[in-house]
């Protein structure tokens, strides 16, 4: 079993995936989604997976469906069994084998804060089931850029930045930037703000004036 699915947590790693989808997302009247079958066909999974590990990875991509947000499973190992419809003693001789029916699934952040797994696959094709457009991920994107620099003047004066700084908007769009080129994804505590600062300043040749 991947040490992805332990239990349910709030995400602590900075460099965990931010899952696109939110979490209040839902998919009226979803009865089916896209199965790609030569792609299935073809997959390393498929050819090397036992039967029985093939067969609850379907059931697991399916139950995805129906979860919040659409598309993620659960890291309770318990949770994940009930899911396949297995027992946990039946899960857990199926994790053991060499490849699982968690093949290609991996840890990520959702929009509540809550860890969840993901697989590459399934977000494609549940993109693809919700018209999730360009259009569509540019308001997403938009939305979540609006929030950064909401919270953003709040954690800079948390990381000891000045008021004043906080209080320029130019400043803020930049430093948000600089955040996003040099510290993608990861999670803006205060000691990763103040470490950013310090680079900016360094970089810029502008003093942030924060206290030693």
């Amino acid at each position: 079993m991947s040490e992805a699915a332990s239990s349910i947590r709030l995400v602590n790693d900075p460099d965990v995936f931010e899952y696109p989808i939110p979490s209040t997302e839902r998919l009226e009247s979803h009865s089916w989604f896209p199965m790609h079958f030569r792609r299935w066909l073809k997959s390393e999974f498929r050819n090397l997976a036992d039967p029985d590990v093939r067969s609850a990875a379907i059931d697991l991509f399916c139950q995805a469906q129906d979860e919040a947000p659409v598309g993620t499973l659960p890291t309770d190992e318990r949770l994940l069994a009930k899911l396949a419809g297995l027992t946990l003693e039946e899960w857990n001789r199926l994790t053991g084998k060499p490849i699982g029916p968690l093949y290609g699934w991996a840890m990520c952040q959702c929009d509540n804060g809550q860890a969840r797994l993901y697989h590459k696959t399934i977000l494609e094709v549940t993109k693809e089931k919700l018209g999730m457009r360009e259009d569509h991920l540019d308001k997403l994107e938009a939305e979540r850029e609006r929030k950064r620099l909401k919270a953003l003047p709040e954690r800079i004066v948390r990381a000891g930045g000045s008021t004043r700084m906080a209080e320029d908007a130019a400043f803020i769009l930049q430093f948000d930037q600089f955040l996003e080129d040099n510290y993608p994804g990861q999670q803006r505590r205060p000691l990763l703000i103040r470490k950013a600062l310090e680079e900016w300043s360094l970089q810029s040749g502008k003093s942030t004036n924060l206290p030693i």
